[in-house]
């Protein structure tokens, strides 16, 4: 059987979205693209959402998150709705045992949607939370980080060692009891036998264990196969393809997957943000949209330059000018 595909999965882009009392609101403009042929630039764009602009700029070129539309979130928003409509029959049926299901029902409606007419309400939210959407670019950071530091374990384990040690100091306690718990209790465990040669490299394995089996759990049901009855892009009849429930499901799944991509930290000393490089040689942050140069590599290159380090350079025929032949 082949493999299932994550590349003709589509999503919507958001050009006309708005700031609005602390929400994002999408506007009538959609785009349809696939995620999947835009992965790396999916993730550097995450990794820069930290505050209402880049959150807004976010969802204009990639969308909304989805949080939404997730498959728990629409369950419960149908069963709140079906509770509503049982409480609400059996105190109007008191109040007057005539009473029509269609009143009962439109009242119901108009409770969760203010704007419904007739029988019809509109369960989903009104907009996307701007700081949920920040709390998931934190998350996303976090297990970045976490992907390069084990990655950086193969290469240098006293370096990995001393930057993981790091990592867990520098945690918020919001995050720090998200992703370690009790730091003391893990280093029990690990004293009882375990075969790792360094402790903080079983902390961070642990950290992507949990983040895994955490978004594989049955409750979340964000992901699903759907065999294609129609051939989708060249792919015959039966093509099965993976679909998700809203864009940070894809996020969380390729940066959760094996083989995922895996970040880098910038190598300018005054950036040094985590970006998932789209060549194997790149070591600087990607350029903003339409721009061809990075500006970290610019900014570094400048700094090299001042202090004499870096390499002199001059079109053809072009002459040296009076300080360089000095």
């Amino acid at each position: 059987m082949p493999g299932s595909s994550i590349f003709h999965w589509s999503w919507l882009k958001r050009p006309g979205v708005i700031l609005q009392d602390g929400l994002l609101i999408p506007g009538k403009e959609a785009e349809p693209y696939y995620p999947g042929k835009h992965i790396k630039d999916l993730l550097n764009a995450v990794c820069k959402v930290a505050d209402e602009q880049s959150a807004l700029e976010f969802a204009r070129q990639w969308g909304l998150l989805g949080f939404g539309k997730s498959a728990p979130e629409v369950e419960d928003r149908i069963g709140r709705f079906c509770g509503a409509l049982d409480y609400n029959s059996s105190l109007r049926k008191k109040e007057n045992p005539n009473v029509g299901w269609k009143t009962i029902w439109e009242e119901v409606a108009r409770y969760f949607d203010p704007s419904a007419t007739g029988r019809f309400a509109n369960l989903t939210p009104r907009g996307e939370s701007i700081a949920q959407m920040i709390n998931f670019a934190e998350w996303v950071k976090h297990l970045s980080e976490v992907k390069r530091l084990l990655r950086l374990y193969q290469d240098d384990p006293h370096a990995a060692d001393y930057d993981a040690k790091e990592w867990v100091k520098s945690l918020s306690p919001v995050w720090y009891k998200e992703f370690i718990g009790n730091l003391d209790f893990l280093r029990e465990q690990y004293e009882r036998g375990y075969s790792q040669p360094h402790f903080y490299q079983y902390v961070l394995d642990l950290v992507l264990h949990q983040a895994r089996s955490s978004f594989s759990h049955q409750s979340r049901r964000g992901v699903w196969v759907q065999i294609y009855t129609s051939s989708v892009e060249g792919q015959p009849e039966g093509f099965p393809v993976l679909q998700f429930d809203g864009l940070f499901r894809f996020i969380e799944y390729v940066l959760l997957v094996e083989g995922g991509p895996s970040p880098k930290r910038c190598a300018d000393p005054k950036c040094q943000r985590l970006f998932f490089p789209t060549k194997a040689d790149q070591e600087y942050c990607p350029p903003p949209p339409g721009v061809k140069r990075s500006r970290c590599e610019n900014r570094h290159g400048r700094e090299l330059r001042r202090r004499g380090k870096g390499k002199k350079t001059r079109r053809k025929g072009e002459k040296l000018n009076a300080k360089e032949s000095a």
